[in-house]
């Protein structure tokens, strides 16, 4: 009975191919027409609009100044899109009001020395009236630099304090310079204030995206292959003394080899006609194609056993677009909540998703094959366990 059903799950995946090739070709197609409107975004995008802010100050022949103004003008969150110039205050009002400038800083007297010997000396910024992208981004960058010159006035303001109390009073100027340098050392290296990681560039990210959404929607074509027979095919099964773990498992096993050599094969012609990526076939990249074709099996398996073959194709669908938006592979995951990102982030496409993305990038990041290997266990045992109280009934 055993080989008789090797045999039937054999020819009933096998019949499916037709329609997966023919469906293969339509998404790809579609989702290759998408990626390649995001790279030409990502690459070939019309140059950013640049802005200009005055900045007015009694100071303008000062090279400190002059240092201020390369320094903002040189940050990575200001240089793509912001150029900084000195005018009198009449002119930066003038330009203001005629949508010339998006900003004005009013600097005050005594700037320099105010910021290296801590006197409280706000700087006043005079937004355009007209409310755009430039506005809001630049109201955030203001209120960065304050919160960072608050920090620099308040470690001065401690020195003082602390010097004088010790009666230290002419060691107090040495102290100055020492937190200034401290200051700057902070401003200049950024990883000193903030947490910073590797990421690959968007289009890795995004070719990844755009392959599991071809591989969940391909691998719909062996909803035939994975369906719930019908109540008689089961009577007739189980009255052979046929335990549904084998079944299953024949079922289970059949198809994830036959759509992991698809995978295999189609990635292997891929990487000779894909000039953007830097794939490696080693054997780890070879088992983590083993295990995303046993977990993308194991899903189509648990969702055929828990809904009807139309109810399964849907669920399929929703849920692949569901766990790549919950993990940020469609939008940014800085964009999301950090409750549905760790939802999103415990799903078992994250960990596809980015063995994928490295994969594509030719990273020498090992892929995350164990977290994918536990849910394809336990999406098969559930799917087991679903066929056994099922059996009951028959």
């Amino acid at each position: 009975m055993f080989l008789k059903l090797f045999k039937l799950e054999i020819k009933k995946s096998l019949h499916c191919l037709p329609v997966f090739f023919a469906a293969l070709a339509i998404f790809g197609v579609l989702i290759g027409t998408i990626y390649g409107a995001l790279s030409r975004t990502l690459y070939e995008g019309e140059a950013i609009a640049r802005a200009t802010v005055g900045v007015v100050t009694d100071e303008s022949d000062s090279k400190y100044i002059g240092m201020l103004i390369d320094y903002l003008s040189g940050m990575e969150s200001a240089a793509f899109a912001l150029d900084f110039e000195t005018m009198d205050e009449e002119e930066a009002m003038d330009k203001l009001n005629h949508g010339k400038l998006v900003a004005v800083l009013l600097l005050p007297e005594e700037t320099i020395n105010g910021i290296l010997y801590g006197e409280n000396s706000p700087v006043q910024v005079v937004f355009s009236k007209e409310q755009s992208l430039s506005n809001v981004f630049l109201y955030e960058l203001t209120h960065a630099g304050m919160k960072l010159l608050s920090s620099a006035q308040a470690s001065t303001y401690a020195a003082a304090a602390l010097y004088d109390r010790a009666d230290r009073y002419a060691d107090l100027y040495a102290a100055y310079d020492d937190i200034d340098m401290l200051n700057f050392s902070y401003v200049l290296s950024r990883e000193k204030l903030f947490y910073t990681e590797d990421t690959l560039p968007a289009i890795y990210n995004y070719a990844a995206t755009a392959l599991i959404l071809l591989l969940a929607f391909s691998h719909i074509c062996f909803a035939p292959a994975l369906r719930r027979e019908d109540k008689g095919f089961y009577q007739l099964l189980f009255s052979d003394h046929t335990n549904t773990f084998t079944y299953l498992l024949t079922k289970y096993v059949l198809n994830s080899f036959l759509f992991f050599i698809l995978l295999l094969s189609g990635m292997l012609i891929f990487s000779g006609f894909a000039g953007d990526f830097d794939m490696e076939f080693n054997a780890l990249n070879i088992v983590m194609f083993f295990i995303a074709s046993c977990l993308l099996t194991a899903l189509g398996l648990f969702l055929e056993q828990l809904f009807a073959e139309a109810g399964a194709i849907m669920a399929q669908i929703i849920l692949a677009i569901a766990m790549l938006f919950l993990c940020g592979a469609i939008l940014p995951a800085a964009f999301l909540p950090a409750p549905l990102l760790n939802v999103g982030n415990a799903l078992p496409f994250a960990p596809l998703h980015r063995s994928l993305a490295y994969f594509l990038s030719g990273s020498s990041n090992d892929p995350e094959l164990l977290p994918m290997a536990l849910w394809s266990a336990g999406l098969f045992a559930a799917s087991w366990l679903i066929l056994k109280l099922r059996k009951e009934t028959y």
